[in-house]
């Protein structure tokens, strides 16, 4: 089977979101039977991933694209409505109960499988073909609106950036609120290596939460426990709640020996808002002496050439007080002969007095730049403003899986690639999968069963968040001049020695970046790089030792090692810095569980488990960092 998504995603920096034509819609949901405000209720839009949940009073707010017109709500015990919308923005919905019993069945703790109604605990599932499969997102955010009480915050716009995922709220103001994720009983490692800087918006990089590593396109459901007893099993760490993941397995094939399945998806991600830039004003902060340097020649060689009383010439340069990182200077519509007379220069009779303002720019003063060298340029708005210096991302995803078995065995191989070009320049991911599946029957009563998976990151480029020395975002929405062309700047980053060409020089004669990097320099010599690589999985063996008695024994591991660099280079306007960073992970359970399932005449039945564990958890951390290279 062959499947083709195009997903467009438009993504802002610093917090961007997913942005197209929309509206909001909000309202109250109420119960038909007490008019009361119902929390925790679905909100979803049809045909989309995009939903809600109500809040504790039963209100929500939604982000509806123009193209869509139908809300779902639903929650467990009412009627599922769909609700078309009109022109009101306004939605309120009154939802009916439901009297009818769960069915069904969901794998509880420790893989066991159980019927919803026998279950003393609150638990909903999700099934895999509901999920995005392109590869773009995190499957993590997939929860968000589907499930109720589960609130995720992304943090969209950072490629491989980090979510959460809170389950019922926080449990601690202090500590961890994460859920412990499980996949087909092997538990997994969710942490996240952000520095405290990082979270509080003071530089560095979001290398994102380890639980991002699952493929969407291999899971088959994805069940969350909420209730204090549904953790039990799992110990402390479990105390904010389950996420429990079920892969795909191998299945026999009617009238074949082996399946295929193959899908591929396309995204794009483009900035979808920025702040609204003036275009009057460029760099300075005021007066000519602070906004200008005056370069007089005793040759013609400046380009303003102004008559003396003796017959010669007074001949300069204005040159650009190009330390200044603000633009509070001169109109772009000031002619020179106005603005100039004000600071005793008189242009009267000239052939300059009506024309608008011409400077040196800060790449004119480089004399192996022939094209440029010397030659002064219109003081004006630029061609290629800020927007100009992110790109389209783009994403494709592959994914292949074979599958096949027969009524003693079956097994399924799958394989994944993603690969990703971030908004930002230079920006790169890349993650490769590899799943393996299989369970034999050996005998009537005796099984095997595996599951194996691979994963390798590798991403370059991540954006740097907050204030940060090296992120260009927020030199251009704090420091930096109106006047500054990104095509330029792109194309003279580098002097032919190594050496940074900064639009931030010293001064004229000066080229030595005062506070701030040319944005360039800092996305093609500035940046970080790292590596994961991750398997994951377990092998077990069951033997039914009666109808109603099973034993089970199985050893889980969960390994990654994750290597990280970030490197500031010589030349730049801060320090010069190199660090390196590695950690390796390793967490295994073996375990065995006697399973009782007994019908006692009609009306009473006995689940029960016996069994032990022997947990060993191993993090080593490996840093390295030097500063002011030469």
């Amino acid at each position: 089977m062959r499947k083709f998504t195009i997903l467009l995603a438009l993504m802002l920096f610093i917090g961007l979101q997913v942005a197209q034509a929309q509206r909001t819609i909000s309202g109250t949901v109420t119960g038909y039977d007490d008019g009361l405000g119902i929390p925790g209720v679905t909100v979803l839009v049809k045909g989309t991933t995009i939903g809600t949940v109500t809040d504790v009073d039963g209100k929500y707010t939604l982000t509806v694209p123009k193209d869509k017109n139908i809300l779902t709500v639903s929650f467990v015990g009412m009627k599922t409505i769909e609700v078309t919308l009109g022109a009101d923005n306004v939605v309120n919905v009154v939802l009916r109960t439901e009297v009818q019993e769960l069915e069904g069945v969901v794998v509880t703790a420790l893989g066991v499988t159980r019927e919803k109604k026998a279950l003393g605990y609150s638990v909903q599932d999700l099934k895999g073909d509901a999920l995005q499969t392109d590869g773009s997102a995190n499957v993590i955010n997939q929860l968000s609106g589907r499930i109720a009480g589960v609130q995720v915050t992304s943090a969209s716009g950072n490629m491989g950036g980090s979510s959460r995922v809170l389950i019922r709220g926080i449990n601690s103001i202090s500590g961890n609120n994460n859920p412990l994720y499980i996949i087909d009983g092997t538990i997994i490692d969710n942490s996240d290596f952000n520095t405290v800087n990082t979270a509080r918006g003071a530089g560095g990089y979001d290398y994102g939460n380890m639980a991002q590593d699952i493929n969407p396109d291999d899971i088959a459901s994805i069940s969350v426990l909420k209730g204090a007893n549904a953790a039990a099993l799992y110990g402390s760490r479990a105390a904010n709640g389950v996420i429990l993941i079920t892969t795909k397995k191998g299945a026999k094939q009617k009238g074949k020996e082996i399946g295929i399945d193959f899908n591929t998806g396309l995204s794009f991600e483009q900035v979808a808002y920025l702040p609204e830039y003036q275009n009057k004003y460029g760099g300075g902060n005021g007066g000519l002496d602070a906004t200008w340097e005056v370069k007089t020649y005793q040759d013609n060689s400046g380009y303003y050439k102004v008559p003396a009383a003796d017959g010669s010439y007074q001949s300069f340069d204005l040159g650009m007080d190009y330390g200044i990182d603000e633009s509070f200077g001169p109109a772009y519509s000031s002619t020179a002969g106005k603005y100039l007379e004000g600071y005793g220069i008189d242009l009267t009779g000239t052939e300059y007095a009506n024309q608008p303002i011409y400077y040196r720019p800060w790449y004119s003063f480089d004399s192996w730049d022939t094209q440029n060298y010397g030659k002064s340029v219109e003081w004006k708005a630029p061609a290629h403003d800020v927007k100009d210096f992110f790109q389209t991302g783009l994403g494709w995803t592959n994914n292949i899986a074979f599958t096949g078995g027969s009524d003693a065995a079956q097994v399924r191989l799958a394989l994944g690639t993603f690969n990703s070009s971030g908004y930002m320049p230079e920006s790169q991911l890349d993650k490769y999968t590899v799943s393996l599946n299989g369970v034999a029957n050996l005998t009537k009563n005796l099984q095997v069963f595996s599951s194996i998976n691979y994963i390798t990151t590798k991403t370059k480029g991540r954006p740097e968040t907050g204030y940060g020395d090296v992120n260009p975002v927020e030199r251009f929405n704090q420091w930096g001049q109106r006047q500054l062309d990104m095509e330029i700047q792109k194309n003279n980053y580098i002097n032919p020695d190594g050496t940074q060409r900064s639009w931030n020089r010293t001064s004229m004669d000066d080229p030595t970046p005062a506070y701030s990097n040319n944005p360039y320099w800092d996305r093609n010599m500035n940046y970080q790089n790292d590596r994961r690589d991750r398997y994951y999985g377990n092998i077990g063996i069951s033997y039914q030792i009666t109808p109603w008695l099973k034993a089970q024994g199985k050893f889980n591991l969960d390994n990654y090692v994750f290597r990280t660099q970030q490197r500031v280079a010589i030349y730049s306007a801060s320090q010069s810095s190199y660090q390196e960073v590695v950690r390796q992970n390793s967490e295994s359970n073996a375990e065995f569980l006697f399973l009782v399932d007994k019908t006692f005449a009609k009306d009473w039945r006995l689940n029960a488990n016996l069994g032990g564990n022997m947990m060993n958890r191993r993090y080593n951390l490996n840093s390295a960092s030097t500063s002011m290279l030469i």
